[in-house]
């Protein structure tokens, strides 16, 4: 089976950045195709034969003999619409697979904002396979009157269905806060139980964090020292349950004192509870 391949960031290079030849039952099919095909091409040199009827009677040759786009394989992707990747494939299909443009299709696929990494084969006689490595969203930057989701880059997949991660990831509120999640998510990430009862964060001037509870408290953390101060939060609710006492607001900022809030207005805690909901 012969394989050509364009991958990675070879969009300078020819549309054909590699061909291999592995052991199959069909190789030996495959050596004669291959020497009919370079005897056209003497042959049309040596006595000058029309090049669009030679076009046609190569092209007619490659698709009696099977060289036509019958399967497209595609690996790796989870929010990419499958049906996306194979209208772009279509868009490039010609009466035979060695005149689909690799490098188009790379091109096309490159420009949807889930696209970390790409690799496509043109595997022969009939397969196209493309393999995504697709970005991460870390969550869901509200900001400017509307809902994007990041990337740990800060990057804005536009195109993602925001519905369907309201469940799974935070809220985050904040100038350049898309720009500063990574890390902060980094952190709260040392306590995965703990971090599945925040729904919001808010970046707080360029310079720390605040984290919204499903408890309805709020817990507002220093611009320096944040690992230490999780770390304190992680004890305190070990310890005490501080999450479940009825506070309004932990105030870690000051790294030689906790402070915490409670409201005289019942009401409060039970709105912050069920703002998550929404």
């Amino acid at each position: 089976m012969l394989n050509s391949i364009i991958k990675g960031n070879d969009v300078n290079k020819l549309n054909i950045d590699r061909v291999t030849n592995k052991n199959t039952g069909s190789s030996y099919r495959m050596y004669f195709l291959t020497i009919f095909i370079i005897s056209l091409l003497l042959t049309t040199f040596l006595n000058n034969i029309d090049f669009e009827k030679y076009s046609k009677l190569l092209n007619n040759f490659l698709i009696k003999n099977g060289f036509t786009i019958n399967n497209i394989q595609i690996l790796g992707i989870k929010n990419i619409p499958k049906e996306t990747i194979i209208k772009i494939v279509n868009n490039e299909k010609k009466s035979n697979i060695l005149n689909v443009n690799l490098l188009n299709i790379y091109n096309n696929l490159r420009n949807n904002d889930w696209v970390e990494e790409l690799y496509i084969e043109r595997v022969l006689p009939n397969t196209i396979k493309i393999s995504i490595i697709e970005k991460e969203a870390i969550g869901i930057w509200q900001y400017e009157m509307s809902n994007k989701l990041i990337t740990k880059n800060g990057e804005i997949i536009s195109t993602a269905n925001i519905n369907k991660f309201k469940i799974d990831l935070p809220i985050i509120h904040g100038n350049h806060a898309n720009k500063n999640a990574n890390s902060i998510l980094k952190i709260l990430e040392t306590n995965k139980v703990l971090t599945k009862n925040i729904w919001s964060l808010d970046y707080i001037n360029n310079r720390r964090w605040n984290l919204h509870f499903k408890q309805g408290i709020i817990v507002l953390l220093p611009s320096k020292g944040v690992l230490k101060a999780w770390n304190e939060i992680i004890k305190l609710q070990k310890n005490y349950d501080v999450l479940n006492l009825g506070l309004t607001e932990l105030d870690l900022r000051n790294p030689n004192k906790i402070l915490g809030k409670i409201s005289v207005d019942k009401d409060l805690i039970n709105h912050r509870k069920n703002l998550w909901r929404f």
